[in-house]
């Protein structure tokens, strides 16, 4: 987390500290959200449901990429063998295509985004219920991501046991709607 974060951060950790003292002891847990994106099961395969549904149009980019340099090249070619009119003509066609691809390229670059947004949410969902669940079970009064700390006492780290929990339950299946290729979308 950034400098400002830690800055509120520390004052209200200083609050519960004081408060801790006058009452019963006030149990802390930090949580490393880096970890648990590289290492739980529902993130990989929320990674590899993104690279199925997104493989034919990428596939797809990359082709008119070739196509479009290979026309430039035939182009580059050509041209001095070619009539001005239709060296005019395959220019046009060139700048066509390059902004035919451009448009291609932010199209899937602004589909890919939102279904990686749509899959983070999900995975945060499934994460913060298994966080509330350990917590309750181990009576923390609070839940910290290891960004906002400066220092972690490996007992109060629970990435570990939330890493484990995750692993442990069963994936959530998809709707089939899910599942379909970006290309089988926008057919319907």
């Amino acid at each position: 987390m950034n400098h400002i974060t830690r800055l509120i951060l520390f004052p209200l950790l200083l609050g519960i500290s004081a408060v801790a003292f006058a009452s019963d002891p006030t149990k802390i847990g930090v949580l490393d959200w880096q970890q648990l994106l590289s290492k739980a099961p529902q993130a990989e395969e929320a990674g590899k449901r993104l690279e199925r549904e997104f493989q034919g149009p990428k596939d797809r980019l990359v082709n008119k990429q070739k196509e479009l340099q290979n026309k430039r090249e035939k182009l580059a070619r050509d041209k001095d063998i070619m009539s001005a009119a239709e060296r005019g003509k395959k220019e046009k066609e060139l700048a066509k295509l390059e902004q035919d691809l451009r448009h291609m390229d932010e199209e899937l670059r602004s589909d890919y985004s939102t279904r990686h947004r749509e899959e983070m949410d999900e995975f945060i969902k499934v994460v913060r219920e298994v966080v509330d669940k350990v917590a309750k079970e181990d009576k923390y009064d609070l839940v910290l991501p290891q960004e906002a700390t400066l220092f972690i006492a490996e007992r109060i780290d629970l990435t570990e046991k939330v890493l484990d929990r995750l692993s442990k339950l069963k994936t959530v299946a998809k709707s089939s709607s899910s599942e379909k290729s970006l290309d089988d979308k926008k057919k319907e």
